[in-house]
């Protein structure tokens, strides 16, 4: 942001980038000791292909306690503000994080060891159930109707690549620095510590902003919130609901196979050192954290469903081409097509994003709607991907099948970002956008005459 811009605006934006980094770091090097180190420090009796399996299926289970904890996020964001919710989730997020890193092993407390680490991930997954819905929020709703969000919007979303460059550049700093068995014993540990710097930072940024003008603005129309906010939505919006989930799912699907699963994947098939899938991927974060605010700009020229149906037709591409690229065993190939895919084409759907989303549903019950639906989409997005792109190879024995899965998933989200509407582009006698000509008057907010 220009220096002589709002202050009140570059804190709101500010705090928002951290909150994301976060949520993306986590989840990434959580991804990446989910390969790398879970499957022999808390899995140690099982085979290799068993003990990977279980590794990703706890990588899974903090994408279904998500839309448990965005129901909470949501319904208190939406009745009582987003900044004190975000605050909560901040806080929860630093403490399971950084306990992912104290945990004791395997061979130290036995079955203790993977439970402990179920229930951290469970409380990781709890906290990010509002906590990307909130940071975007609190960016998008700096201005209200569609001016700017796509800029807007892309701030928060360049968490994505930056939360990715600074987890992998975690681990490749300490495996490059310690042996294989220190890296086993203590090393795998540095990067969830290193987590709650983050999260202090992001707890100092949140604490100094104030609630968005755009809820402020709303709220101040009506008497009280939605009771229920989420089942509001529910009823009276259910096609722009589901369509919203499948908005993100081929992105989903192709970033986890890209930067969890392809690690796993060069490894098995002895087509290259793993380290050279962490360089791609740092390289595809780094494009993608200047390629993120560029693509914002753009969408707001273009407009954000533009922009998002060209990002996926581009995300199309890189996934058809990123299996055989890497199969040719050759480093600049393997980074070259993690660019692509990931940094460019992947990002310029992922700007627009946040914006586009916070355009479906009405202030009053929009982080119920985009939390909750942004998470139960990714159970069946980026929750289960490595998980089935594991499957797939080994019933397989190919690449091919995990290329027709990642084109299926894109093919659905063009459809659905093509048929999803706008609320303000509905009826006028529409319930979400006005209220008060509800035939269900109790469930929605009493407008102040």
């Amino acid at each position: 942001m220009p220096k002589n811009s709002d202050p009140r605006l570059r804190r709101a934006l500010q705090a928002s980038l951290f909150g994301s980094t976060l949520e993306f770091y986590d989840y990434i090097i959580f991804g990446l000791a989910a390969a790398l180190v879970f499957p022999k420090v808390f899995f140690p009796h099982s085979s290799p292909t068993a003990g990977l399996l279980s590794a990703f299926a706890t990588f899974a289970v903090g994408f279904v306690a998500r839309p448990i904890g965005a129901v909470i996020a949501g319904h208190f964001g939406d009745r009582i503000g987003r900044r004190r919710v975000l605050l909560i989730t901040l806080f929860a997020m630093g403490v399971a994080t950084g306990g992912i890193g104290l945990l004791p092993t395997y061979d130290q407390v036995g079955l203790w060891a993977p439970a402990l680490l179920v229930v951290c991930r469970i409380v990781q997954g709890l906290s990010l159930g509002g906590e990307w819905s909130g940071s975007v929020l609190l960016a998008v709703e700096q201005t209200s109707g569609s001016r700017r969000k796509g800029l807007f919007g892309s701030i928060p979303q360049v968490g994505d690549p930056l939360g990715l460059l600074l987890a992998n550049g975690a681990f490749a700093i300490v495996k490059a620095t310690t042996s294989d068995e220190a890296f086993l014993a203590w090393g795998w540990r540095v990067p969830f510590l290193l987590g709650l710097v983050i999260v202090a930072v992001g707890m100092w940024l949140r604490l100094r902003v104030t609630e968005t003008p755009e809820f402020e603005e709303r709220m101040a129309t009506v008497s009280e919130p939605l009771k229920r906010p989420l089942v509001t939505l529910l009823r009276e919006q259910p096609r722009n609901f589901v369509l919203s989930m499948g908005c993100r799912l081929g992105n989903d699907v192709a970033f986890y196979i890209v930067t969890v699963f392809a690690i796993t994947y060069v490894t098995h098939e002895n087509l290259m050192d793993g380290s050279v899938v962490l360089i791609a991927t740092m390289a595809a974060a780094g494009v993608g954290v200047i390629v993120t605010p560029l693509m914002g700009v753009v969408a707001d020229r273009i407009g954000l469903r533009k922009l998002a149906i060209c990002g996926l037709l581009a995300l199309g591409v890189g996934v058809a081409a990123y299996f055989p690229l890497l199969n040719a065993g050759q480093p600049v190939l393997a980074i070259a097509a993690a660019v692509f895919t990931s940094g460019i084409a992947a990002k310029a759907f992922w700007a627009p994003y946040a914006g586009f989303m916070s355009t479906l549903f009405p202030p009053e019950m929009r982080f119920s709607g985009m939390s909750f639906s942004f998470q139960l989409a990714g159970i069946v997005g980026g929750g289960i991907a490595p998980f089935v792109a594991v499957t797939l190879l080994e019933f397989t024995g190919s690449s091919w099948a995990i290329t027709v899965y990642g084109l299926v998933a894109v093919a659905i989200s063009l459809a659905c970002v093509a048929a999803v509407r706008p609320y303000a582009q509905q009826s006028s006698a529409d319930s979400t956008t006005h209220p008060k000509d509800s035939p269900n008057q109790t469930a929605h907010p009493i407008v102040k005459k």
